[in-house]
């Protein structure tokens, strides 16, 4: 059962990232008990940074003039943010891993929202949007 929930829509435009980075942290912030421990947070901010990054980037083709719908959810163990599109979906299967070595510039944002978040889902919704829900656990226990 949720215990607070919160969603804004943002414009596919990359200046928006600001208002999702935004929504993330005082989402964060306002949690009950007990609080998503700063650096938490902040690797959550990050992840859906990248992924609304992507979806505007990749999905939307860098269309500015389209939308991304953010819910924020909170569990006793586990806050859940998710994006929803109507952009081209993403099989992370299909996808490159980066090459750390620096010799392609492409598939770090991906890897980066692995890297930041304890699970990390894409699917479609009841709705026929395409979705990235990300899910970090409240305390590392």
């Amino acid at each position: 059962m949720s215990l607070a929930r919160a969603e804004i829509e943002i414009r596919s435009d990359l200046k928006e990232l600001r208002q999702a980075r935004e929504f993330v942290r005082a989402f964060c912030r306002n949690l009950p008990d007990p609080p998503l421990e700063e650096d938490r947070a902040a690797a959550l901010e990050l992840a859906v940074n990248e992924a609304a990054s992507n979806i505007m980037k990749h999905a939307y083709h860098g269309r500015a003039d389209q939308w991304i719908h953010v819910e924020g959810e909170v569990f006793p163990r586990y806050v859940s943010i998710r994006l929803h599109h109507l952009g081209d979906p993403f099989d992370p299967a299909t996808a490159q891993p980066p090459a750390l070595d620096g010799t392609r510039e492409s598939g770090y944002g991906a890897y980066m929202i692995s890297q930041c978040v304890d699970q990390v889902r894409y699917y479609r919704d009841e709705r026929g949007r395409n979705c990235i829900a990300l899910v970090k656990k409240r305390n590392e226990r």
